[in-house]
């Protein structure tokens, strides 16, 4: 029994932690002074209110804290959409490329962040999702295919939201093969 105690103050520490937490991030989702790095908090309140399907289990509270965290990132997944779009931005040389990408990726964001606060159940677009979309864009850098990539990410996340494609069509490998010298792609 002794054993155990360590295992439940460690639980209870996890516990409390995460519920500060959620209580600072869902002040900033609250917040008049919605971050400006983002879409506009009107974008995603509509967005919430057309999903009558949504609204019966989650709370508007709790969407905007996920789209918080989805541009922003947390303490479980710091890089955010916003520090990545950044990240691809400052590796792309020709201004008016780099102009095209953002508004793409602009629109990536909105869409996929729209989708994925979504309550589980509910949604079409999972963490998976903006996980593969997200490496297969820094991806594109070295292989000199951001614009293409990213062409190729929009069709995808509106083939998704109107239901043309399964989710489980997204992987890795739709975007950039395998290749059996890096274990990593």
């Amino acid at each position: 029994m002794q054993n155990t105690a360590p295992l439940f103050r460690l639980l209870a520490l996890l516990v409390l932690v995460s519920g500060l937490f959620a209580c600072s991030t869902q002040k900033l989702a609250r917040d008049e002074n919605w971050p400006a790095t983002m879409p506009s908090r009107a974008y995603f309140v509509e967005a919430f209110e057309a999903d009558k399907t949504n609204k019966e289990v989650q709370t508007q509270q709790e969407y905007l804290t996920w789209i918080v965290r989805f541009y922003n990132g947390w303490e479980l997944y710091g890089r955010g959409w916003t520090k990545m779009t950044n990240e691809l931005l400052e590796q792309i040389d020709d201004p008016a490329q780099a102009k095209e990408i953002k508004l793409k990726v602009d629109r990536i964001g909105r869409q996929v962040s729209a989708e994925w606060a979504k309550k589980s159940d509910t949604r079409t677009i999972y963490l998976r999702h903006v996980s593969i979309w997200g490496n297969a864009l820094l991806e594109s850098l070295d292989r000199d295919q951001a614009l293409e990539l990213v062409t190729r990410v929009n069709q995808d996340v509106d083939d998704l939201l109107a239901h043309r494609i399964k989710p489980a069509v997204i992987t890795a490998e739709r975007y950039f093969p395998a290749d059996a010298e890096d274990p990593f792609l």
